[in-house]
């Protein structure tokens, strides 16, 4: 068993990168060096939120990752500090101007709250570039958890929580990949992994 959230944020994606030297290399050239701790505290500050420290832990193993080639997990590009801040900033904007008030109800898969099509407290962490993200949920609904990670479509009322927390959820991805449940394949001349998301 790993102790502290650093140590097994750490850990895991240590054995991930392994995973993809042997099996997929050519993504690793695309994940960009680690954000300092003062920069990870300038965009909480600029967000009015506290990240859980496994989403500190990441952004400073690696800021995000550039859009080209496969997405590091399950077809999503991991996010810089600086997308995770514009992403936000635009979808608060939307929010704002009232935007979202003529879609469909939020249809919550697990404790996700349906006040709004999208929350202020979601944090975008990766995305396929197509307006769909995997969030860190900072204001679960009653029974959930803060840090949960969730889908976010930006066509699709659904809001589903996939893991716990961003360390359970990246283990259960290791354990798939290791096992051959989640894998590369090639779709339409492209190499990509068999599930989006790896959210089942």
């Amino acid at each position: 068993m790993l102790f502290g959230s650093e140590f097994k944020i750490k850990q895991l994606w240590s054995r991930y990168e392994k995973w993809l030297k042997i099996n997929c290399p050519a993504v690793l050239n695309t994940l960009k060096s680690g954000a300092d701790k003062k920069a990870i505290s300038k965009l909480e500050e600029k967000l009015g939120v506290k990240f859980p420290k496994g989403l500190k832990d990441l952004l400073s193993i690696h800021d995000g990752q550039v859009d080209e080639g496969i997405g590091v997990i399950g077809n999503y590009y991991l996010l810089s500090l600086e997308e995770i801040l514009y992403t936000q900033l635009t979808m608060k904007e939307l929010l704002d101007n009232g935007d979202f008030e003529d879609f469909e109800p939020v249809e919550a898969i697990g404790p996700v709250k349906r006040d709004f099509w999208w929350n202020p407290k979601w944090i975008s962490i990766a995305t396929n570039g197509f307006g769909d993200d995997i969030c860190i949920d900072l204001d679960p609904d009653s029974g959930g958890n803060v840090g949960q990670i969730i889908t976010f479509w930006h066509d699709w009322e659904e809001r589903k929580v996939i893991s716990e927390s961003l360390e359970e959820w990246f283990e259960d991805v290791l354990v798939k990949l290791e096992n051959g449940t989640y894998k590369l394949i090639v779709s339409q001349e492209e190499l990509m992994f068999n599930n989006d998301g790896f959210a089942e």
